[in-house]
């Protein structure tokens, strides 16, 4: 399977992890709980969610798939968050995805300043897309490896919408948020130019095979998600290419 076919079923897994989910998760801080919908899930449970959902809609499509897979040459605590195997016999895994959730907005409509930092950072503190690519390129124990994320986009349209459809005193304390920080933003917070971003700098850094492979997604069950979009990279292992000669690395 393709990594364009993989994003696909993730956008699809969305949608239906977003129609059918029947509770929410709450902060760990402090206690609120959220809204229900897909946009509320942190990062971990809404892997496993896009997992079963993936089963659900597509039963046996996959002959492996494991969620957290410890790196073998790696401390314990590193882990990969998703092995897919489409083809080939068990021990023989095709794909090992890292994911991660973007967020321009949390789940009270607030702004939330870490999606550039999940997607462009070069330091390992921030454990971002760059950080996993370099993993995964020296690290990566599957046949083939890849970064994915998926994020919501935001504006006034989307805004338009969500408020036809969330009309509970919550809800719209939640879109006054969401306007706010359109507003600072020039009345739009897109995932486009950051996807544009990560392709330059990677391209550059000869991380990437092939192009980015992209899928979009609507999810309005919760009043801060709407439209999105899945994306992401094969990584590129040029140490395993057979022209491969570490003298000469590029």
């Amino acid at each position: 399977m393709e990594l364009q076919q993989i994003v696909e079923r993730y956008a699809e897994a969305i949608e239906y992890v977003d129609a059918t989910i029947a509770a929410s998760g709450a902060n760990t801080r402090t206690g609120v709980i959220y809204q229900v919908g897909f946009k509320s899930l942190n990062e971990e449970p809404a892997v496993d969610a896009i997992d079963d959902a993936w089963e659900q809609l597509h039963p046996g499509e996959r002959k492996v798939h494991r969620m957290k897979v410890r790196y073998p040459d790696l401390p314990a605590t590193a882990k990969v968050d998703h092995v897919i195997t489409t083809d080939g016999d068990p021990g023989d895994d095709e794909w090992g995805i890292e994911v991660k959730r973007l967020q321009f907005v949390g789940d009270n409509g607030k702004r939330n300043d870490y999606a550039t930092t999940k997607v462009l950072s070069p330091y390992l503190k921030d454990r971002g897309m760059l950080h996993d690519a370099l993993r995964l390129r020296e690290y990566g124990f599957t046949r083939r490896v890849a970064v994915v994320a998926y994020s919501f986009d935001y504006d006034s349209i989307t805004l338009e919408q969500a408020a036809a459809e969330h009309t509970s005193r919550e809800s719209v304390a939640v879109l006054s948020e969401i306007a706010n920080v359109l507003d600072v933003n020039g009345g739009h917070m897109r995932t486009r130019p950051l996807m544009e971003f990560a392709d330059a700098i990677m391209g550059l850094r000869g991380l990437i095979n092939g192009p980015r492979a992209q899928a979009e997604f609507e999810a309005w069950r919760h009043p801060a998600g709407g439209k999105g979009v899945v994306f992401g990279w094969e990584i590129r292992r040029p140490q395993l290419e057979p022209d491969y000669d570490p003298r000469h690395p590029w």
